[in-house]
């Protein structure tokens, strides 16, 4: 127990109940459970904590009911209350950490370039002791990620690489301490540039971590659930392996699985479920630790870190500057081609269908942005604006008559079709492949194109 500090702070009767509760100790008498509770840890126990695939969020963005978990700022409070009870609790992250699948458009640089560094400021706060990147990452090659790795200072562990680069971005391996345990950690990266077989370079590395006097090994996998598992019955000598490297469609249990002498988990993507593994070292030589993982969903229920999302705002705030300066003009409409109207021209005749669209939710599409503070995010602007960066349409910082998911979004560009009440000169059934430039995993992970239409087909709409 350390009281250090502590006594030169109190008054006299809370001194003196201090020096009675020491007195009581040192006899022999056990405090209250909540006395002892920030300081208690067992001798032979570790505890890591795990998220996966964080894929450059901040924050996932809640269009569907299963995205509204996770976020930086609640990872960043769950993490805060494990390390009230362990404070020397690891927080390691697997798979891609700064990019995801749609990696930096060209309108959106230097939107991912503050969203990068966002992160990092978060993540830094969190007190992330290694992490390791993915096929995402890797696909803006060496150059960039030596750029943005030396500017953010992360602890990136990467075992299966090779080359001056690499070297100077991140190390093979970790030999970290929680508690009394020390735990090994390397990172294993799926192909990419200058990349190496993950086998070899995993059994060379856990024999210099077992050297170096490693009680349990952790293996960062980027290479997907099937590899990992792959890799645990080659009887490489690792512990635990956090398989990440999933998909935003992959299915993932969470219960560990003992493949081999090891174990196997996972978690979901983009931050909405943290892992604990709690580990065990056996007391009898020759013998495994034991191992107990619970995987906890971190639904937007629970609360945030102050400091954390104080930089979230900030960054929503800073967008404001950066994506009004860079959204640029639209492109210029040709002869004959229609532009963008907006609903209330298309209400005027068809009357018919205005308490549908009053009821619906796409016509609710900006006030949800306006209530996020997102009114300026290109990750979001385009799915909740009619026409967007189309030749008579919308674009940032002139949205007109156009925000929310308006007719023209499904039917096309009105302009012509007002004039002439011509059909040919409209669009009558949009197209699945039009649908789902939106409604995708990332953004609507129930979508289903024929479900989703019969809704959408009522009395002065389709019927």
């Amino acid at each position: 127990m350390h009281f250090r500090g502590y006594l030169p702070q109190v008054g006299c009767i809370n001194r003196l109940f201090v020096c009675v509760f020491l007195l009581l100790w040192s006899t022999g008498c056990t405090p209250p459970t909540s006395q002892l509770k920030k300081t208690q840890i067992k001798s032979d126990q570790a505890t890591i904590v795990t998220f996966t695939d964080l894929r450059g969020t901040l924050k996932p963005c809640g269009c569907s009911p299963d995205l509204r978990k996770g976020g930086v700022d609640r990872i960043a409070h769950h993490v805060d209350g494990i390390r009230e009870s362990t404070p020397d609790a690891l927080v390691l992250h697997a798979g891609n950490l700064l990019l995801d699948d749609e990696g930096i458009p060209k309108e959106r640089k230097e939107q991912v370039a503050l969203r990068t560094k966002t992160l990092a400021a978060s993540l830094k706060v969190i007190g992330i002791a290694a992490a390791t990147l993915g096929e995402h990452d890797l696909a803006q090659g060496l150059d960039w990620l030596t750029e943005k790795l030396t500017d953010i200072d992360m602890p990136i562990v990467a075992t299966n690489v090779e080359g001056p680069q690499w070297a100077a971005m991140s190390k093979p391996y970790f030999l970290l301490r929680s508690g009394p345990v020390r735990v090994g950690v390397i990172g294993l990266l799926p192909p990419g540039p200058q990349v190496t077989n993950a086998l070899e370079a995993a059994t060379r590395a856990c024999a210099k971590l077992r050297e170096m006097g490693a009680d349990v090994i952790v293996a960062l996998s980027s290479l997907g659930l099937r590899y990992g598992k792959k890799l645990m019955r080659k009887k490489v000598d690792i512990d635990l392996i956090v398989a990440a490297g999933q998909t935003l469609k992959s299915l993932v249990s969470s219960e560990i699985e003992s493949i081999g002498q090891g174990q196997l988990i996972q978690s979901h993507v983009q931050g909405g479920h943290i892992g604990v593994t709690t580990v065990h070292l056996p007391k009898k030589p020759n013998t495994t630790p034991k191992f107990a993982y619970q995987l906890t969903s971190l639904d937007w229920k629970r609360p945030s870190h102050e400091g954390v999302k104080t930089l979230m705002t900030n960054y929503d705030k800073a967008l404001k500057t950066i994506n009004l300066k860079s959204a640029g003009t639209l492109p210029e409409l040709k002869p004959g081609q229609a532009s963008y109207v907006g609903v209330d021209a298309c209400l005027e005749c068809h009357e018919e269908v205005q308490r549908f669209w009053k009821r619906d939710k796409h016509s609710h599409a900006w006030e949800t942005l306006v209530k996020d503070g997102k009114t300026f995010d290109l990750e979001c602007v385009s799915c909740h604006t009619t026409g967007y960066g189309i030749a008579g349409g919308s674009i940032l910082g002139a949205l007109k008559n156009l925000t929310d998911v308006q007719c023209e979004v499904c039917h096309g560009p009105g302009s012509i079709h007002a004039e002439d009440g011509e059909a040919a000169s409209i669009s009558k059934t949009p197209k699945e492949s039009l649908c789902v430039t939106c409604h995708n995993p990332k953004h609507s992970t129930r979508f289903k194109f024929k479900t989703y239409r019969k809704r959408l087909i009522v009395p002065g709409h389709g019927r």
